[in-house]
C-alpha cells in the first residue's frame, strides 16, 4: 500500500518525484533528494495523521536506503554528495541550454531543465549555495515552464540566443564542469571555488568534458528497490528517460511506501529535527 504525499506537504511534492525517477539509476540523487523533502516535510507538518504516517514512511526509506549503501562515499560523505549533486545537475543544465540556445525544445528538455532546478535546491543540505547556482536554478525552473507551456499550448518557442537586444536578460550560464588527468571533477563560474573532490572512489566513470551529458547510471551496489509506483527502469540507449507528455507541469508519482517500524513521538523531535545524519 502506497500513501500519497498529504496536501499539506505538497511542497516537497518535486523532489518525491525527481528521487522516484533515480531510485533505478542513481541512488545517491534518490537518497538526498528523499532526504531533502523529509527535512522540509518536519517543517511543513509533522503533527497532522497523514503527514505524520507520510513522514514516519519517509523516514523508513531513508533508512532502509542508508544501510543499503552503507559503503558508498557519497552517502557518507557530505563533501562528495555535494559533488555528485552538482555534476548530476549540471549535466542536465548544460543538456538542456545547449538545446535551448539552437531552439531545438521538446518534453526532455522540459524535463531536464525542470530535474536541475531542483535538484540543485537539494545543494543547500551542504551549506550555503554560491551564486552560480543559485541563478541558474531560477533559471532552469523558469525555462522548464516556459517552454512547456509554448509545447502544450502549441507555439513557436524563440530561443535566447535569437531574442533581441532590448529583451530582459535570459538568465546566467551555469557553472562549468571541468575534469582533470587524476580523476577529479569540479565545477566553476565566476566567483565560484572549486573543490578538490575525488571522484574515482565513487565507481563512477566520468564522461569525456565535450561529450553530450550522459545520464548517470552507476548504481553503487543498491538493489534498485524503489518506491513503489516508480519506474525503476530506463532503457540504456535514451540520453535521458523518457517523460510522458501531460497537461500539467506539476509533479506526479509522488507516492511512498506504508512503514510503520518508526514510531515519532515529541521525545524524538530533537533527535530528528534535520532527519538526523545517523538516519
Amino acid at each position: 500500500m502506497a500513501a500519497n504525499v498529504p496536501a499539506s506537504l505538497k511542497p516537497i511534492a518535486h523532489y518525491i518525484k525527481i528521487a522516484n525517477e533515480n531510485s533505478g539509476r542513481d541512488p545517491v540523487v534518490y537518497y538526498w533528494c528523499l532526504f531533502y523533502a523529509a527535512q522540509n516535510a518536519m517543517q511543513l507538518d509533522k503533527s497532522s495523521p497523514e503527514a505524520l504516517h507520510f513522514l514516519t514512511g519517509l523516514l523508513g526509506t531513508l533508512e532502509s536506503i542508508k544501510k543499503q549503501l552503507i559503503g558508498t562515499e557519497a552517502i557518507t560523505n557530505e563533501v562528495v554528495a555535494q559533488a555528485h549533486l552538482e555534476n548530476y545537475a549540471l549535466k542536465l543544465f548544460n543538456f538542456a541550454d545547449a538545446k535551448e540556445k539552437t531552439g531545438e525544445v521538446d518534453k526532455r528538455v522540459v524535463h531536464a531543465f525542470y530535474t536541475a532546478g531542483y535538484v540543485m535546491d537539494v545543494l543547500s543540505l551542504f551549506g550555503e549555495v554560491d551564486e552560480p547556482f543559485l541563478s541558474s536554478k531560477k533559471y532552469a525552473k523558469w525555462k522548464s515552464t516556459q517552454i512547456f507551456s509554448c509545447l502544450k499550448e502549441g507555439k513557436p518557442y524563440v530561443p535566447s540566443s535569437q531574442q533581441s537586444e532590448d529583451s530582459p536578460a535570459m538568465g546566467p550560464p551555469a557553472p562549468i564542469e571541468h575534469h582533470y588527468s587524476d580523476g577529479r571533477s569540479t565545477s566553476s563560474a565566476v566567483g565560484f571555488k572549486d573543490p578538490t573532490v575525488p571522484f574515482e572512489d565513487r565507481g563512477q566513470s566520468l564522461p569525456p568534458s565535450k561529450s553530450q551529458p550522459q545520464m548517470p547510471t552507476t548504481n553503487y551496489g543498491y538493489d534498485g528497490t524503489g518506491i513503489p509506483g516508480a519506474s525503476n527502469t530506463y532503457p540504456s540507449s535514451a540520453v535521458f528517460p523518457s517523460q510522458p507528455f501531460s497537461n500539467s507541469l506539476g509533479p506526479s508519482n509522488t507516492s511512498l511506501p506504508e512503514m510503520n517500524r518508526l514510531n515519532i513521538d515529541s521525545s524524538k523531535n530533537d533527535e530528528r529535527k534535520t532527519v538526523g545524519r545517523g538516519i
